[in-house]
């Protein structure tokens, strides 16, 4: 069944008109109609609002987990949740406000059910559009042959520093930007209509580093394509990402599909995440959204990641050394775009990504333990001592964090000990 099969049906089950409905969300009833009309899902940011009105969790309109029906709920809270399922459209809304009030804060949505504020909504859905269509150009430019690299140096003398990582690990630039663009999904870019000089310019970050990957593509029909491909930076020195904990559903385009459940559109999808210079093959549950592509649960991809990454640090760790005295990542924007390799400049990029998220002196000192062991256990000859210490300096030159010239200057007195 699709999601807007649910929808109305859904709302013959609880009484409520096209028209009540459009007033609750603020979605204008001439979408609504096309929805049935048309026989096309809602935009991906209607469906928590969606959800809200409907007295639904997103699993359940996407079909996630029908299975949990079958599951009870006892005791207070499911007779909050029966009571609440009882009660007119107008009083779960003054309910769901209550609620936001005890919290401190407001739901996204409530302003839009109140207001029938439709031009915000049209706003976030031409958002996602954008990111949907920007990822399908990006990844279909990859295969062009016409595409090359600008190789030039920024008067900040700060953008070629992850070419250099590239050189040093022996990857062909074009072909792992090639490769880079070629796996990017919707949810990773933010882009950048200020960089964007003319109609056939494109710009995006990848916001999944600690500092975002920033990506300008110049295109014109029959042209070259140009790929300017570095970390962002304002005034010559990175800005630091926040910590971001993203939940719920996003939109990717799935690489192969693994599985389908006939009669359904729960699938399990295979994608190819590429962080760093790796790509990891996932396998995640997934719902059919249209034809180009999938919902997923965001928490699947990061957490496997994350995984990943958490498993890779375990790793570095000596026998001497206690990893569960270390604060270990939790998100992806603790880590540096260079932490994904399991080459010397990957390990010792990780090291460091772990060193600066510790919160305490003790895990602080575990930690730059970890580092110095690790450092001193590198076995080069000195003309690649160098060479490791020029790119890593290149590399952490645009990042903002105070501590790290000191930490590569330890660095480098690890590794020049014989």
């Amino acid at each position: 069944m699709k999601i807007w099969e649910k929808i109305f049906i859904l709302l013959k089950k609880r009484g409520m008109s096209q028209k009540e409905f459009s007033k609750l969300t603020g979605i204008s009833e001439s979408t609504i109609s096309d929805w049935k009309r048309k026989q096309f899902n809602p935009g991906v940011d209607k469906l928590p609002v969606i959800c809200k009105v409907l007295g639904v969790s997103a699993d359940e309109l996407l079909g996630v987990s029908d299975f949990a029906r079958d599951y009870l709920i006892e005791g207070d809270v499911g007779m909050l949740i029966e009571r609440y399922r009882k009660l007119t459209p107008d009083m779960q809304l003054r309910i769901m406000a209550y609620m936001d009030k005890l919290a401190g804060s407001h739901a996204p949505g409530i302003e839009s059910r109140a207001g029938n504020n439709v031009e915000t909504t049209c706003i976030v859905d031409k958002e996602f559009q954008i990111k949907k269509d920007l990822a399908r150009k990006l990844r279909k430019l990859a295969r062009l042959s016409r595409l090359r690299i600008d190789e030039e140096e920024h008067a900040s003398g700060l953008n070629l520093h992850l070419f250099k990582y590239l050189d040093f690990l022996g990857l062909d630039r074009l072909e792992f930007v090639k490769a880079y663009l070629a796996h990017i999904q919707p949810y990773m870019i933010c882009e950048m209509k200020s960089q964007e000089k003319f109609d056939n310019a494109v710009c995006v970050l990848d916001e999944y580093y600690r500092i975002s990957v920033y990506i300008k593509v110049d295109s014109t029909k029959g042209e070259e394509i140009i790929v300017s491909f570095h970390e962002n930076n304002k005034n010559g020195i990175a800005k630091r990402n926040s910590l971001i904990r993203r939940e719920g559903h996003v939109y990717v385009f799935a690489d192969s599909i693994g599985s389908h459940i006939e009669g359904t559109d729960s699938y399990s999808v295979n994608l190819f995440v590429m962080r760093g210079v790796r790509t990891f093959p996932l396998s995640v549950s997934a719902v059919r959204y249209d034809a180009d592509g999938f919902m997923v649960r965001l928490s699947d991809i990061n957490n496997a990641l994350i995984g990943i990454s958490n498993q890779y640090l375990e790793d570095l760790y000596t026998s001497d050394l206690d990893i569960s005295e270390i604060e270990l990542f939790s998100s992806l924007q603790q880590l540096s775009f260079t932490s994904f390799g399991n080459d010397v400049f990957s390990n010792i990029s990780i090291l460091i990504d772990s060193l600066l998220i510790q919160k305490d002196a003790i895990s602080r000192q575990i930690a730059d333990a970890a580092l110095c062991i690790y450092c001193s256990s590198v076995e080069l000859i000195d003309s690649d001592k160098k060479e490791l210490l020029n790119t890593l300096r290149a590399r952490f030159s645009v990042n903002s964090v105070r501590a790290l010239p000191e930490i590569i200057e330890r660095i480098e007195l690890n590794l020049s000990y014989d």
